[in-house]
């Protein structure tokens, strides 16, 4: 049987006591350098291992975070996940996950809400749906919630998001440069906070170029790639003057792509196609397409990094937002017009 390894055995072997040994385990700057590396060289040695629901009891703390997703059927919702739980990992905490995306939404976030409030979590990172949660209000009262991707809800004291507004201002001048002047949207018909700042960024940017919005050009439908099946295919069947698209989120993307290979729509040479999220199949396409790139991986981790500083008494005070910077990756799908429209 292993021995276990106590406190006092880490003071004797390292010739200090044992508040020393715990000051400088639970992070003291006040410890002389060689006094603290001569008690972490005794902690590898022994094999120490500190007693976390001890430490918790006495901070009234569980140390077990919680990450709750709309979704987790894209690329983008499952590596922002990751991003969540390695953060928890590094800083010493566990996370649980709870997806929505088997249950009606409203009613699957209500559910693991209510689940992880009787597991005591310190804390949340949230990826909301549309629709704010009365019981997540409630619960913000209690402790941390950090928001990250979108906001909704009295809740959103705290959030992680991309800079939207500055990618599709990037995507908009880009096609500008070109010599593009018949430039359509196509976006999400659930106006969450995503599609709000994307959708006002394009119609800021367009104005701020000079370059007049046709209103028959902004066409929303589902975050699915059926949506952007639909919308493709009505912004082709009006016969409107269109030379470029911008496509807000990636599952419209592929729609988009699917719709225009169908109708013998040639991208660039009929149209020229920025969409959202640089993921795989984007960068194997014929042509590669240009994409606004978000970096979910940096947004989780931040969220949950930042959640923790907020449980153990920092950030916590004053609401704030971290806006994580987007890229405009150009690839092939992009080039001038053909003509003038």
């Amino acid at each position: 049987m292993k021995t276990i390894v106590r406190l006092a055995d880490v003071a004797r072997h390292a010739g200090v006591s044992i508040p020393t040994v715990s000051r400088i385990l639970n992070g003291v700057q006040t410890v002389a350098p060689e006094l603290k590396e001569r008690v972490m060289k005794s902690v590898e040695e022994l094999g120490y291992q500190p007693n976390r629901m001890a430490k918790s009891l006495r901070e009234q703390r569980t140390g077990i975070l919680a990450h709750l997703t709309a979704g987790l059927n894209a690329n983008f919702h499952s590596t922002l996940a990751r991003g969540v739980q390695d953060a928890a990992f590094d800083l010493g905490y566990t996370m649980i996950l709870g997806s929505s995306h088997h249950l009606d939404v409203a009613q699957g976030q209500l559910t693991y809400a209510k689940l992880f409030d009787s597991y005591r979590v310190d804390g949340m990172v949230v990826v909301p749906p549309g629709t704010s949660d009365p019981y997540l209000e409630t619960l913000a009262s209690r402790i941390p919630i950090i928001e990250v991707d979108r906001t909704v809800g009295d809740y959103s004291r705290h959030a992680v998001l991309l800079n939207n507004a500055e990618v599709m201002a990037d995507a908009v001048r880009h096609l500008i440069s070109l010599g593009h002047k018949h430039i359509a949207l196509l976006y999400g018909i659930e106006l969450v906070s995503t599609e709000v700042e994307r959708y006002q960024g394009f119609l800021h940017t367009m104005k701020d170029c000079g370059v007049p919005v046709d209103p028959r050009l902004l066409i929303s439908d589902d975050f699915t790639e059926e949506g952007g099946h639909r919308a493709f295919q009505r912004l082709v069947n009006s016969n409107l003057p269109v030379t470029a698209v911008v496509v807000t989120t990636n599952e419209m993307l592929a729609g988009v792509v699917g719709c225009a290979r169908q109708m013998g729509v040639k991208i660039p040479d009929d149209i020229s196609l920025i969409g959202m999220d640089d993921e795989r199949w984007v960068r194997m396409m014929t042509p590669s397409l240009t994409v606004m790139a978000q970096a979910p991986y940096e947004m989780g981790y931040e969220a949950c990094r930042l959640l923790i500083q907020c449980v153990e008494g920092q950030n916590g005070d004053t609401p704030w937002q971290l806006r994580i910077p987007g890229k405009l990756v150009v690839r092939e799908s992009t080039a001038p017009p053909r003509s003038s429209g």
